[in-house]
C-alpha cells in the first residue's frame, strides 16, 4: 500500500475540511508534519485507522466522541475520513462516516478507482483486512511515548502478540481452539457403555477444569491490562518528578535504585532456587548420614561373622543334590542323613542375585558417604551468595524508602500527592502481580489434572469397540492440534531470530554504546554488556529499543508478503506512521535516528513537535523530505497576555496559533518553497 492523500471533515479537533498529501517518491518517502503537544498528531495518526477499521489506538481519549465540537454547535452531524491510496498498481479510496444521528446508511466504503469512475467493492472490510490485516495494522503506527511501557519488563505479553500478528498467527490460532471445541464435542460424545459411567464422572471433572482455566486465563488478561495501565500511570508520576527542579536528583537516585533492587531481587531468585536445587540433590545425602553408618556396621559385623559374603553358594550345593555324588566321592542318596545334611546347608547359602546385591549396597553407601562429604561446601557458597543479595536487597530498600519519605517532605503539595499516589499505585501493582501468580498457578495445576483425565478416558474408551471410535476421532483432533501447536512454536523461534538480527543491526547503527541484544524466549528483551550482563536501560534507549523493534517488524512483515503457507497470513507492505519517534532521545540519538528513519519503509510519515523536530533531525533527513505540513491550532478567543507562536520553515513565517478565528480546531498548511 501506498498512502496518495488523506481528507478530513469535521473530525475530532479537524473543524471542516483539511487534507494533505503524502509523498509518493520512492527516494523522497518521508512525509513530514509539525505540531505541538494538543494540536493534533496523535488524532491524525488514529485517523488512517479509524479510517480502515472503524477503530482506534488505546491510549485516544474519548474516542467515541468523533465529529468536532464546533461543527455540532453549527447543526453539523456527520465526520468522516477519506484515504486515498495505490495497491498492486490500482488506486482505491476508502471512506468512513460516524453519523450522529445514526441515518447515513453504509458507514465504511471502498472503492476502485478506473479511468475516473469509481467502483464500489462488495465487503470493503474483507478487502482491506487483505491489504493490511487488522491485527497487522496496529504496528505500523508507532507510538514514541508509549515505547518505553511497550518494551518493559512487564510487557512481555504485548511484544509476543506483535511478532503473532506480524507472522499471521490468527488462521493457526482459531484451528487450534476449533480443534479443542471438536475434541470436547467428541469426548462428550462417547455412547453409554458399562466403561462410560466412569468416562461420564471424568467428562463432568474435565468440563469443570476448562471453565475455570478458561475463567482465570481471562481474569489474567484483564489484570495484566489493569497492570499494563497502573504501570504507565507510576511512569508518568516518575516522568513528572524527574522533571521537577527540587526533586530531580532524588528521583535520578531513586532510578538507579530501582535498578539495583531489580538486579538484586534477581539474584536472590537465583540463589534461592541454588539452595532447593541443592536442597532436591543432595539432601538425601544428609538424611543418610545415620542409616549409611548403620548399615556399613551391619555388614562388617555380619563379614566378620563369615555370614555376608554367605560361606555357601547355593548354585554349587544344588548341583551337588543334583548329581546325587560330592565332591569326595561320596553317594548322596535322595532322603538319606547326608543329602539331608547336605540340603541344610541352601539355609545358608547365597545366589549370585544376592552377592550382586550386597556389592551394589556396599557401592551406593560409599558413594553416598563422598558426596555427603562435599555437599557442605556447595551449600555454604549458594547461602554466602543469598545472604549478600538479601543484604543488598535491604540496603537498597531502605534508601529508597528515605527518598521516598524525603519526596514526601518537600514543600510542594503537587509534588507530595505524587508521591503519595505513586505509593498507592505501586501497592495495587504488587496486588495485581499477585493475583496474576495465584492464577497463574492455579491455570498450572488445573491443567496437569486434565490432562490425566485425557489420559484415563483415552484409556476406558478403549474398552469397547463403540467407545473406541469416539477415542480415535478424539485423538486425531488432539493430535492435529499438538502439530498445529508445535508448528507456532516453530515459527515463533524462526520469527525470533529475524527480528533479533534485524534489532541488532539497527542498534549497531544508531548507538553509541557497544551493546548486544538479548531477546529470551519468552520475550523478555534487554541489552547486555561484553560479559553478557544485562544493563539498565535509559527512556531513550528504550526508546530506541522500541524504534528498532518497530522497524524489524515492519521488514519482517515485508519479507512475508509473498508467503504461501496456508496456516498463515502473508505478511505486508504498508506505510509507517510514527508519532513522536525522539521525544526521548538526546541530540546525538536523535540525529543518527534520524538517518535510519528513511530506510524503515517505502513510505513514512513523521511528526514531530518543535522539540524534535531540530535542525540536526531535518538536516539528517534533508535528502529525503518529499512532504511538509504543519498544524496550525485556531482559536475563537484572543490571544489576550499570550504569545505569538510561529515557527519558520524553508524562509517563510507560519504562526501555530491563531486567535480571533472564526472557529475552535486545527487547520493542515502544506510548507512550499524552495
Amino acid at each position: 500500500m501506498i498512502l496518495e492523500e488523506i481528507r478530513l471533515t469535521d473530525f475530532r479537533c479537524f473543524y471542516g475540511e483539511t487534507f494533505l498529501r503524502f509523498s509518493e517518491d520512492p527516494q523522497k518517502n518521508v512525509t513530514i508534519i509539525y505540531a505541538e503537544n494538543g494540536v493534533g498528531k496523535t488524532t491524525l495518526l488514529n485517523a488512517l485507522l479509524w479510517c480502515f477499521y472503524g477503530e482506534t489506538t488505546a491510549r485516544f481519549e474519548k474516542r467515541e466522541e468523533i465529529l468536532n465540537y464546533d461543527a455540532r454547535k453549527a447543526g453539523r452531524s456527520i465526520a468522516s475520513v477519506e484515504v486515498l491510496f495505490e495497491h498492486n498498481d490500482k488506486r482505491y479510496i476508502a471512506k468512513r462516516f460516524a453519523n450522529i444521528n445514526n441515518n447515513a446508511g453504509r458507514e465504511f466504503l471502498v472503492a476502485r478507482i478506473d479511468d475516473g469512475s469509481q467502483i464500489t467493492l462488495d465487503s470493503p472490510d474483507t478487502f482491506i483486512n487483505t491489504v493490511i490485516p487488522r491485527d497487522m495494522a496496529s504496528h505500523f503506527l508507532f507510538d514514541g511515548e508509549h515505547a518505553e511501557v511497550f518494551l518493559g519488563e512487564n510487557n512481555r505479553g504485548s511484544i509476543k502478540s506483535a511478532v503473532r500478528d506480524i507472522l499471521g498467527c490468527s488462521l493457526i490460532e482459531t484451528a487450534i481452539e476449533d480443534l479443542q471445541a471438536v475434541s470436547s464435542q467428541f469426548r462428550k460424545q462417547i455412547p453409554s457403555t458399562k466403561a462410560t459411567q466412569q468416562i461420564e464422572e471424568l467428562n463432568s471433572r474435565h468440563d469443570a477444569l476448562t471453565k475455570q482455566i478458561e475463567t482465570a486465563k481471562s481474569t489474567i488478561y484483564h489484570l495484566e491490562s489493569k497492570r499494563e495501565q497502573t504501570d504507565q500511570q507510576i511512569k508518568d508520576i516518575d516522568a513528572k518528578l524527574r522533571n521537577t527542579a527540587a526533586a530531580k536528583e532524588l528521583q535520578q537516585s531513586r532510578d538507579r535504585l530501582t535498578g539495583q533492587l531489580s538486579r538484586a531481587q534477581k539474584r536472590q531468585k537465583e540463589y534461592s532456587d541454588e539452595v532447593y536445587k541443592w536442597l532436591g540433590e543432595n539432601g538425601r545425602f544428609i538424611v543418610s548420614k545415620r542409616i549409611t553408618e548403620e548399615t556399613f556396621s551391619f555388614l562388617h559385623e555380619k563379614e566378620h561373622r563369615g555370614r555376608i559374603p554367605s560361606p555357601y553358594n547355593e548354585e554349587f550345593v544344588k548341583d551337588i543334590l543334583d548329581a546325587e555324588e560330592c565332591i569326595c566321592g561320596a553317594k548322596l542318596k535322595p532322603g538319606s542323613a547326608e543329602s539331608k545334611k547336605v540340603a541344610s546347608l541352601l539355609e545358608k547359602a547365597a545366589n549370585q542375585v544376592m552377592r550382586d546385591r550386597v556389592s551394589k549396597v556396599r557401592a551406593r553407601l560409599a558413594s553416598l558417604k563422598t558426596e555427603r562429604a562435599k555437599a557442605p561446601r556447595r551449600l555454604t557458597k549458594a547461602k554466602a551468595q543469598l545472604a549478600d543479595a538479601n543484604d543488598e536487597f535491604a540496603t537498597a530498600e531502605a534508601q529508597l524508602a528515605e527518598i521516598s519519605e524525603k519526596l514526601k517532605g518537600i514543600n510542594f503539595d503537587d509534588i507530595a500527592n505524587r508521591e503519595r499516589r505513586r505509593d498507592e499505585l505501586r501497592d495495587e501493582l504488587r496486588e495485581i502481580d499477585q493475583k496474576i501468580g495465584s492464577f497463574r498457578t492455579n491455570i498450572s495445576r488445573a491443567e496437569r489434572e486434565r490432562n490425566q483425565i485425557d489420559s484415563d478416558i483415552t484409556e476406558l474408551a478403549k474398552q469397547d469397540k463403540q467407545t473406541a471410535i469416539y477415542g480415535r476421532r478424539r485423538n486425531l483432533c488432539e493430535s492435529i492440534r499438538g502439530k498445529l501447536e508445535l508448528q507456532l512454536v516453530s515459527e515463533e523461534d524462526q520469527a525470533r531470530k529475524i527480528l533479533r538480527a534485524g534489532i541488532r543491526r539497527i542498534l549497531e547503527a544508531t548507538t553509541r554504546k557497544v551493546l548486544n541484544l538479548r531477546m529470551s524466549d519468552d520475550y523478555l528483551i534487554s541489552l547486555v554488556n561484553a560479559d553478557g550482563t544485562a544493563l539498565p536501560k535509559s527512556s531513550g534507549e528504550n526508546q530506541l529499543l522500541g524504534l528498532a523493534f518497530t522497524a524489524a517488524l515492519v521488514e519482517f512483515a515485508k519479507v512475508r508478503e509473498n508467503a504461501r503457507d496456508y496456516r498463515l497470513l502473508p505478511g505486508t507492505i504498508a506505510p509507517l506512521v510514527l508519532d513522536s519517534p525522539f521525544g526521548q532521545l538526546d541530540e546525538a540519538y536523535r540525529s543518527t535516528t534520524a538517518e535510519f528513519i528513511p530506510k524503515m519503509a517505502r513510505q513514512v510519515v513523521l511528526l514531530v513537535s518543535k522539540s524534535q523536530g531540530s535542525e540536526d533531525v531535518l538536516e539528517a533527513m534533508k535528502g529525503h523530505l518529499g512532504a511538509e505540513y504543519v498544524l496550525v491550532r485556531h482559536n475563537t478567543e484572543s490571544r489576550g497576555e499570550r504569545k505569538q507562536e510561529s515557527r519558520y520553515f524553508k524562509g517563510k513565517e507560519f504562526n501555530t496559533a491563531v486567535f480571533d478565528a472564526e472557529f475552535d480546531g486545527t487547520e493542515i498548511v502544506e510548507i512550499t518553497g524552495p
